[in-house]
């Protein structure tokens, strides 16, 4: 029993002692609230020793949070000091103990480039109070302190003493706030590195904005103005938030270095879209994602205009939304165009599911407290970017190489086009040649079978006659058989040279140059006046022959045909008189004459008639005919170089002379052959 009672004293003191010690503690933790510094403090150890307090009112001064306001700082919650997106004041606490030999000059590192209301005091141990820093919404960059992109605020501590730094900030942004401690040494190590860095990703980025201006100027391609001012406002968006444009560029406009994020995000966001649409010409190809960037183009003005109307923050925070789903887009935008033309666009995709990464990054940090480093942020988002522009970049010569690719099998498939057109344009040059000489040869031979069909017309009827009375009551006239067998001759003649004229335009053809027979002028003459005896007859007209001893080397046939034209021409166009056949000497050569009584017909009547189906003065007389006598007269004899005149100084009727010229054997080529021009028609000057 006296053990039993022993262990229950024991225990009660236990227990005594462990409510004693668990309300004593948060006084010795509040009161253990110390950082000792002797060195460089990252923002991961400085965060575990800061206390916060929240001013709604933005009433507390700093009297107030040191004294009866001081029991109200609580901890902070996250990794660093963050509290999202406020309209409120925040205080923070920091106790400081220089553990040092020697005074030190410290540097708290805000590792931020602005906020609207920034003020950093200094209390030591005896109460006092030292102003450190003191930046309102007006002031420009030059009343920092020491003159570096993120705040930096100097700090002289004795050594073993402590001083407590109450931190007051107001922004319209993200609260988010790391704090480190570091030495003049750390800091300048920290600024030196921190220059070299942007040094080299600044350059980059230039570098590539000046290649792409000069390919601008030198190709003239919308895609270099679109990626230009994408990477320009990707390159102020990275210096604004890097601090280097407010110490540079706009040192002396706090009230824009308030709004630079969203005028800079705004821009990397439709820039972006507007260099998708162009890039992957989403308005020819992909209908759909064109309007949804044109969509986002608009949603994003929006946004940054309701700023005038909303509090700015909310902008701010809501841009982010926008700004992850735009490289979303831009991405799968991307992603779509690779399933038809990967290697245009491939680059493109790389880039763009970088900068989705850094996107869902900030998104993560911003929106759901994912505690990520500012400092890690910012590096991936530098590197990202440098990395994405690149890319970017990259891909611009990719497309212009494919594009070249594509353009010259194009002009090659063109080229090829064209000749094949060429080709069938000979092809058919050709046939439509062919058929020309087709046409050309179905003219002449209507010409010959109408000139076979004149010439035939009158032979025939006049051996028709002579037949018949060869073989009337008076069979004992065999004066006319002679006739008769000269008329054969002559039509069976005509009809071989028409048929060989009409089966055959090889070279060495029979033709009207061919000798038929040997006859002499008088001869040829004679049967031509035979021939047409009964016409003239039948007209009351008296058809007359003048024998002739000249000789004159002619072609039979040719000859026949041109007076027999000749003399029926005459005894159609005369209604009374006499018809007359006759040969004059002329020079080395003969001149056939045919002499009429009939009207007569001026000199440029009758070159006039000796075109091809020409008829003069049929009205007067009424004749008839096809117009046919005179232009085969004519052909014949500029083919075989006989002269052809009308005779003047006639007071009645007409004479029409065929002067044959010495030596003149016809020498006619293959008569109907395509390759044998009409001889020129005949005009007044020719005689």
């Amino acid at each position: 029993m006296r053990i039993m009672s022993g262990m229950l004293a024991r225990m009660g003191s236990l227990v005594t002692i462990l409510f004693m010690w668990l309300a004593i503690a948060p006084a010795a933790l509040s009161a253990d609230r110390t950082l000792e510094i002797s060195g460089p403090v990252d923002a991961d150890q400085v965060g575990a020793y800061i206390d916060y307090l929240i001013d709604d009112a933005h009433a507390f001064t700093l009297a107030d949070v040191t004294g009866d306001k001081a029991v109200n700082f609580r901890p902070i919650e996250t990794r660093v000091a963050d509290f999202g997106y406020t309209r409120s004041m925040v205080w923070l606490r920091l106790r400081l103990s220089n553990r040092t030999e020697r005074v030190r000059n410290w540097r708290l590192y805000f590792h931020e480039n602005f906020k609207q209301i920034f003020h950093v005091s200094a209390v030591d141990e005896t109460g006092n109070a030292e102003r450190l820093l003191a930046q309102e919404i007006d002031s420009p960059f030059s009343t920092r302190a020491i003159a570096f992109p993120e705040v930096v605020v100097p700090l002289e501590t004795p050594p073993g003493e402590t001083v407590t730094v109450f931190v007051r900030f107001w922004t319209e942004g993200s609260t988010n706030l790391p704090l480190s401690i570091e030495t003049v040494e750390s800091f300048t190590e920290i600024a030196s590195q921190k220059s070299a860095k942007n040094f080299v990703f600044y350059g980059m980025m230039l570098v590539l904005i000046a290649i792409a201006l000069l390919a601008m100027m030198v190709l003239r391609q919308a895609i270099f103005p679109a990626y230009i001012a994408y990477a320009a406002s990707t390159l102020l968006y990275i210096m604004h938030s890097d601090g280097v444009a407010f110490q540079y560029l706009w040192p002396d406009y706090p009230l824009f270095n308030n709004v630079a994020s969203v005028a800079t995000g705004s821009a990397y966001v439709v820039f972006g879209s507007i260099y998708a649409r162009v890039f992957l010409s989403t308005s020819k190809l992909h209908p759909l994602i064109d309007k949804l960037l044109l969509g986002i183009i608009a949603g994003t003005v929006l946004l940054v205009l309701s700023a005038f109307v909303i509090d700015i923050s909310i902008v701010k925070k809501y841009l982010i939304l926008v700004a992850l789903f735009a490289v979303s887009v831009f991405t799968l935008a991307g992603l779509v165009a690779a399933r038809t033309r990967f290697r245009e666009v491939r680059f493109y995709v790389l880039a763009w599911l970088g900068a989705a990464a850094s996107a869902a990054m900030m998104t993560s940090r911003h929106w759901f407290g994912i505690e990520i480093s500012q400092e890690f942020q910012y590096d991936s988002m530098r590197a990202v970017m440098v990395i994405d522009a690149m890319l970017m970049g990259m891909a611009i010569i990719d497309r212009y190489n494919q594009l070249r690719r594509r353009h010259q099998k194009a002009l090659q498939s063109s080229l090829d086009h064209a000749q094949r057109n060429l080709d069938l344009a000979n092809r058919l040059r050709d046939l439509e040649a062919r058929y020309d000489l087709a046409i050309q040869n179905s003219a002449r031979r209507d010409r010959q079978f109408q000139n076979a069909v004149h010439d035939l017309r009158q032979p025939l009827h006049a051996l028709r006659l002579a037949v018949h009375g060869a073989i009337s009551d008076e069979p004992d006239k065999d004066a006319s058989y002679g006739d008769i067998n000269d008329s054969f001759d002559y039509l069976e003649n005509l009809v071989t040279d028409h048929l060989d004229q009409t089966a055959t335009c090889e070279p060495g053809a029979p033709g009207e140059g061919d000798e038929v027979g040997d006859m002499s002028l008088n001869d040829i003459l004679r049967s031509v006046h035979e021939m047409f005896v009964p016409d003239a007859e039948a007209k009351g007209l008296s058809l007359a022959y003048v024998p002739t001893s000249t000789t004159s080397q002619v072609e039979p046939l040719a000859v026949m045909r041109i007076v027999s034209n000749l003399v029926s021409n005459a005894i159609k166009y005369t209604a009374e008189g006499r018809v007359l056949i006759g040969v004059r000497k002329a020079g080395d050569g003969v001149s056939i004459q045919v002499h009429d009584s009939g009207p007569g017909i001026t000199r440029d009547a009758f070159f006039q008639a000796c075109r091809r189906s020409v008829r003069l003065a049929t009205e007067q007389n009424g004749a008839a005919g096809h117009g046919l006598g005179l232009d085969i007269v004519s052909e014949l004899c500029a083919r075989c170089g006989y002269g052809l005149r009308v005779l003047d100084r006639r007071s009645t009727g007409t004479g029409i002379a065929v002067d044959i010229p010495g030596r003149s054997l016809c020498e006619i080529p293959s008569a109907t052959c395509p390759s044998q021009k009409r001889p020129p028609e005949l005009s007044p000057t020719d005689h």
